[in-house]
């Protein structure tokens, strides 16, 4: 009798121990998948950040040598910033648990939407106002360690263990 007792426990614990690590073994599968997915659409909104910013000082050196804002241009901002806010929102439903690599989104993808709030004003010898263009080299510090946080951020959090 007490060796089909402990037959039976010893099946049951093998059985439950399967089961464990089973779970377990899914449970690290789907974590690398999110990983993953996570640094997609980190590296999404870094490359669209960067085409908006692009747009943006491309049009900042137009406005220098004394062109007009085109419609080409206003078309560009607008899908670039589009672009941006989509690739961030993908990252704000992917990752909910995480306030620096969410901050580091927030901040990064701000500073580059931002840029176009820098009234250029008046051109005089290739350069504006020396305000503007301290604003201007202010403003692009501000991305480029905004850049750099988020993809910190964002490596931190998919290296995470």
């Amino acid at each position: 009798m007490w060796s089909s007792v402990v037959a039976v426990l010893g099946t049951l614990a093998g059985a439950a121990l399967a089961g464990y690590v089973q779970r377990s073994g899914d449970r690290r599968a789907r974590d690398h998948a999110h990983r993953q997915e996570v640094a997609r659409a980190v590296a999404e909104l870094l490359e669209a950040i960067v085409r908006h910013r692009e747009v943006h000082w491309l049009a900042v050196e137009s406005r220098r040598a004394g062109a007009g804002e085109t419609a080409e241009e206003r078309t560009a901002r607008a899908t670039t910033r589009s672009a941006a806010t989509v690739a961030r929102d993908r990252v704000g439903l992917l990752v909910v648990s995480d306030p620096a690599l969410l901050g580091a989104t927030e901040t990064a993808w701000r500073t580059a939407v931002d840029l176009h709030d820098i009234v250029l004003g008046p051109v005089t010898g290739g350069r504006f106002a020396p305000e503007v263009e301290a604003a201007l080299e202010a403003a692009r510090d501000r991305c480029r360690d905004a850049h750099t946080a988020l993809r910190r951020a964002g490596s931190a959090y998919v290296h995470a263990r």
